[in-house]
This record gives C-alpha cells, structure tokens and sequence, in this order.
C-alpha cells in the first residue's frame, strides 16, 4: 500500500509524466478543434504548392507560345505572328512574356505599315513598362517612327526628344535622337525647331560632325 502510494507521489513530481498526462487529456478534449485545424494546414499547404506548381505550368506555356509567336515573325509571317502575340497577351497578360508580347505586336503592324495600330500596341506595352522595361525605348521609337509613316512630323520629333532626354537602356544613343528629331522636323517645314535641335546636337558632336552640322544650321538659316 505504501509502495503505491510512493508510486504515486513519485509520478505526480515527474513534471515530464505530468506534462504529457496534461496534453494527452487536453488533446482528448479538444480533438475536433485540433483536427479541423490541421487539415486547415493541410489545405493552406497543398494550395500553395498547387498554386506554385500552375504558376510554373503557366511560365513555361507562356515562353512555348511567345517563341512559336516569334519564329512567325522571324519566318516573316507578320499577320500570324501578330495574332498569335495578340492571344498571348490575353492569356498571360500578367507575366513578362504578356507585357513583352504587346510590344511584338506593334512590331509587326508596324513592319505591315499599319501604324495606328503599331501606336496602339506599343503604348499597351509602355503602360507595363514599369515592371518588365526591355523594350522600353524600341517601343517609344517605333512610336515615332509609326508617327513619321502618317505624316505627323511633330509628334515623331516629340517622341525623339523625349528619347534623348530620358533614355532607360539606349544611352549612347542621344545624338542618333537628337538626329532624328531634327530630321523629322526638316520634314514638316518647322525650321526653327530644327534649328534648336541641331544647336544641342553641335554642342555635343565633335571633329567632322560638328562642322558639318555648323554648316546645316548656317544654310537653314539662309
């Protein structure tokens, strides 16, 4: 009687002993809670990876049709490639390979000489370049380019302008822009215009280019 009364005192001191008595008897009576908690987890757990696996599924669709999109292009097929960059960026319009799709859409209307549309694509793309910027200053330039084919000489300059004043990946490229803006407006008659954009340019060319353009701003003053 004394050996089980020691026994017993014995097993209320272990603190382990207790500590496990107290959480099997918690668990006992709170098993249906516990239970809906861990298939909560269960749930959370599987549909982030059934998530993470769809999103891997779509990257990789995504890239498989923008390159079949692109051997069009290349193959010179500018009508099926534009339709098939077109349905890419309705499908993925969230991922790079959507955003990017946009500005091979302008391309290849642009090449197709319809260059509205070319303007409406590009500028599809230019609202998403804040996030995938690649083809940032290409579109902007095929905006310009798009506007000299309508005959809008003033906004082609515009677009130049803007270029050589705020490049994100052609910075060695400001006095091809500067060029550029001064040609167009040579072309719309706006002399005077021309004639400030070809002063920035000659402050900084150097050697034969900046003779050459001093002799070009001298005979369009006449």
């Amino acid at each position: 009687m004394t050996h089980n009364r020691l026994s017993k005192h014995k097993l209320k001191e272990d603190g382990f002993v207790t500590s496990m008595i107290s959480a099997w008897e918690y668990i006992r009576g709170h098993q249906n809670a516990l239970f809906i908690a861990l298939l909560a987890v269960i749930v959370v757990i599987g549909g982030s990876l059934w998530m993470s696996g769809m999103r891997s599924r779509s990257k990789v669709e995504a890239q498989t049709q923008f390159a079949e999109a692109l051997a069009a292009y290349r193959g010179g097929d500018l009508r099926t490639a534009e339709e098939m960059f077109w349905i890419i960026t309705e499908r993925y319009r969230r991922s790079e390979e959507g955003a990017y799709a946009y500005y091979m859409a302008g391309k290849c209307a642009l090449e197709d000489e319809r260059n509205i549309h070319a303007i409406e694509r590009f500028e599809l793309y230019l609202d998403r370049a804040g996030a995938y910027p690649f083809f940032r200053d290409a579109a902007l330039e095929g905006i310009a380019v798009a506007w000299v084919g309508e005959r809008d000489y003033r906004k082609a300059a515009d677009i130049y302008l803007k270029l050589s004043d705020d490049m994100k990946t052609n910075s060695f490229m400001q006095a091809a822009y500067l060029r550029k803006a001064a040609d167009v407006l040579k072309l719309g008659r706006q002399r005077d215009r021309a004639i400030e954009i070809l002063q920035r340019l000659h402050e900084i060319s150097s050697g034969i280019d900046k003779r050459d353009i001093g002799i070009e701003i001298d005979v369009l003053r006449g």
